[in-house]
């Protein structure tokens, strides 16, 4: 017999696998046991030592492991800049690697815009990037290291530029009701005296001021994603920055949490569509469907890149498998890249979390 915490990561891919062929995972019945279920690998330690008489079992005392000590980060001041950082004017539609290239120079790098272009975009010019592929490109060209999350807010910004980082972000590249881009740019530096971050922005220039209030709405369509590069003995430092939200649950969790909040209290179109990205990304299909037609019948989604996945697959997780493919087609124009024909997988992690909640941890099979 297996470990349970392998056998059920294998089984969550095959419910992946078995949601794309367009089989659902239906309701149930809540398990007896917590919403979300530490399935870790257990092993019994015990061990005995015996005696011919009379038999005496001795249970050895588990093994202590250390709990990691983590560096102190700076705490963020009133201001704080990083030192020089390179500043390109992009090529067309290449925010993404003129970004990268951006933040590599703080960290001693002059790279060139079209050679991370064809790495991280490839070669069709119409495509944007997406943050999975800068990691294992500055890993092996620089020896360097990449890490992205969702959720981000000003404050970690704020101390991780007080920390040495230069953080990228994915925005709108101005205030959406002038112009529906999304776009990546690098923080360099803020100022809380006059509320505004600093950046250098490859479309609006060197050392750019955007106020925090900018941040904190036009991130939200983009589930506030923030990634960083750095040197992997700075990855203590970094993780003690990022704190909990190291974790991809605790990440999760804490988005649903924070976009469902923010759709209450703001009742925007834009909130109610980030509030269904986050719920698909952490299994709540239902609600995500949901928060997804609020958010659409509200206002436009023009730009909102996401939703041309998330949307569909959430009804397909539902088993409304015609919804979905309607939905595929009404969303199929959220931006301008055209797709490729073939449907992307279901997030297995947001599926796994789902089964969780509707099947007792021992209905899963470990075998």
């Amino acid at each position: 017999m297996r470990g349970r915490g392998t056998s059920a990561a294998v089984f969550a891919l095959t419910i992946a696998v078995v949601l794309a062929a367009g089989v659902a995972l239906r309701p149930g019945e809540v398990a007896e046991s917590a919403a979300i279920v530490d399935t870790t690998p257990t092993e019994e330690l015990a061990a005995t030592a015996t005696t011919a008489e009379p038999v005496i079992a001795v249970s050895a005392p588990a093994p202590v492991i250390a709990e990691e000590v983590l560096p102190t980060p700076v705490a963020a001041p009133a201001s704080a800049a990083l030192g020089e950082m390179k500043h390109v004017w992009q090529s067309l539609n290449n925010c993404g690697p003129a970004a990268v290239v951006m933040a590599l120079s703080t960290l001693g790098v002059d790279a060139n815009q079209e050679t991370a272009r064809l790495a991280l975009r490839g070669t069709d010019v119409r495509r944007g990037m997406g943050p999975q592929g800068v990691g294992p490109w500055v890993q092996e060209l620089f020896g360097l290291k990449s890490m992205w999350r969702n959720n981000g807010t000003n404050e970690t910004l704020k101390t991780l530029v007080a920390n040495g980082f230069a953080p990228m972000v994915t925005q709108w590249m101005e205030e959406p009701w002038v112009s529906r881009v999304a776009h990546w740019r690098t923080v360099r530096g803020y100022d809380d005296a006059k509320g505004v971050f600093y950046v250098n922005d490859s479309m609006r220039g060197n050392n750019f001021p955007l106020s925090y209030d900018f941040f904190a709405r036009n991130g939200q369509s983009f589930s506030f994603r923030y990634m960083v590069i750095y040197k992997a003995d700075d990855e203590k430092l970094l993780r003690a920055i990022v704190g909990d939200q190291w974790s991809d649950l605790i990440m999760r969790r804490s988005l649903y949490e924070r976009t469902k909040a923010d759709a209450f209290a703001q009742n925007t179109n834009f909130a109610w569509l980030a509030y269904g990205e986050a719920s698909y990304s952490f299994g709540m299909f239902e609600e995500a469907v949901a928060a997804f037609e609020k958010g659409l019948a509200m206002g436009n989604s023009q730009g909102i890149f996401g939703l041309r996945n998330s949307y569909p697959q959430a009804l397909r997780a539902l088993g409304r498998q015609q919804e979905a493919d309607r939905a595929a087609q009404t969303v199929s124009g959220v931006t301008s890249v055209p797709s490729n024909g073939v449907a992307a997988p279901p997030d297995p992690y947001a599926v796994y979390l789902a089964m969780l909640r509707i099947t007792p941890i021992e209905r899963i099979p470990t075998e």
